[in-house]
């Protein structure tokens, strides 16, 4: 396995959170791994997968010592250079509680809870705008999603754009780990994109999967090992090139507990989130902006 290098931080004021990040051992075309099954409700079925798509191995162990000081966030933190973790405010509990988001069972519920109470949706819209205010570094934000994915799925994102807008859950190709990116930026210009906050609205932890090094590290490592040209690597080819030659580079798994947030720059580092394990609905909520504490 690799050491890790120095590059995304991790940063939270939680209680023993370092107790709780795992590292693996790297990631693994998946085809070569055994995929996890979902049977949840009516639904009985094995998650497909892009064709190219890399996996997590799931050899998870503790960190050591020197890699919580690798990883650990000291100073100069920012919006693209830190992942942060953290409870949201009691007040969000009480309204996210009072729209029941943890009784969904299934994805289009959630979109329901916004539309069952009217005056209690517009409170808590009101709330987040303030809440994340101390968070915005100055800069705009603005809500993007709210929904839900399946228990049991090994890395849960998957690209919806390309099927009909009648598509089945089984339908959906999940895209392994990756970054995100919808515009045609140069590698090098992904961290001027933002980050996003994403909270767990769901019953159960969820996790946030992410590999410590930025678009430029893992261009830089690319170019170093092969001399390859920024012609050659773009935003939707450099996940594929990186995993294929460096699938010994680790991944961190971090711990996201009901009503826990993580912030973090995914246009810039390669991530996904992993409902693997979860037996209940994986409700999240996002919004996207320059945020950090």
């Amino acid at each position: 396995m690799e050491i890790i290098q120095n590059g995304i931080k991790l940063h939270s004021t939680l209680d023993n959170f370092f107790d709780e990040v795992r590292i693996n051992s790297g990631t693994i075309h998946h085809s070569k791994q055994e995929k996890s099954k979902i049977d949840y409700l009516d639904w009985s079925f094995v998650p497909k997968y892009e064709d190219d798509a890399y996996v997590v191995k799931r050899d998870w162990r503790k960190l050591s010592e020197k890699e919580i000081n690798s990883l650990k966030a000291i100073a100069n933190r920012n919006y693209y250079n830190t992942v942060y973790v953290g409870d949201i405010s009691d007040e969000l509990k009480e309204q996210f509680d009072a729209l029941k988001f943890k009784d969904c069972l299934r994805p289009e519920d959630v979109r329901t809870c916004m539309q069952k109470d009217h005056d209690m949706t517009l409170k808590l819209s009101n709330t987040m705008q303030n809440y994340l205010n101390d968070f915005a570094n100055e800069k705009p934000f603005h809500f993007h999603f709210i929904g839900g994915n399946l228990p049991n799925i090994d890395m849960v994102a998957a690209d919806t754009n390309m099927l009909p807008p009648n598509h089945t859950e089984e339908d959906k190709k999940c895209m392994g780990i990756h970054n995100d990116g919808a515009e045609p930026k140069m590698v090098h210009a992904t961290y001027k994109s933002g980050n996003r906050f994403t909270i767990n609205l769901g019953n159960e932890t969820r996790y946030f999967l992410y590999v410590n090094l930025s678009l430029t590290q893992a261009y830089n490592m690319l170019k170093k090992k092969f001399g390859v040209t920024t012609k050659q690597v773009d935003l939707y080819n450099i996940s594929k090139l990186f995993f294929k030659h460096f699938p010994d580079y680790p991944v961190i798994k971090i711990p996201q507990k009901p009503y826990q947030y993580y912030i973090a720059a995914t246009d810039h580092c390669f991530h996904d989130g992993s409902t693997y394990g979860m037996t209940t609905l994986d409700v999240l909520m996002i919004y996207f902006g320059k945020f950090q504490y």
